[in-house]
């Protein structure tokens, strides 16, 4: 249903391996374009709330991510799950697509 996606940013004002975020009405959302994707995940580490889009992020390998500044929590950028600790809890991941030159999100259910 076309209604469960949301518009965010035209894609060209996403520039390519930078970490950003859009705000939905459910929070923060961290977008990470690169030149195959763009990866879309909360913003929010499920450990302390700091922001994910300030720490790094490695999207040159199988397994892409990006490392909480706070605290060092590890989430892959697929789908939010935890790879590395203090955090127990995934971050919301969202499904990405282009319309019309915009990036338009939807959040994915939870498996």
């Amino acid at each position: 249903m076309d209604e469960e996606w949301t518009a965010t940013v035209a894609l060209d004002e996403l520039r390519r391996d930078r970490a950003t975020h859009v705000v939905l009405d459910e929070g923060p959302v961290l977008l990470y374009r690169t030149a195959e994707r763009i990866y879309a995940i909360g913003n929010r580490c499920t450990h302390q709330g700091a922001p994910l889009d300030r720490g790094p992020v490695r999207a040159g390998s199988s397994l892409a991510t990006v490392t909480c500044p706070a605290h060092g929590s590890m989430f892959r950028l697929e789908d939010g799950s935890v790879v590395r600790g203090p955090a127990h809890e995934p971050v919301p991941a969202y499904d990405v697509r282009v319309t019309s030159g915009t990036v338009e999100l939807r959040r994915r259910s939870p498996e």
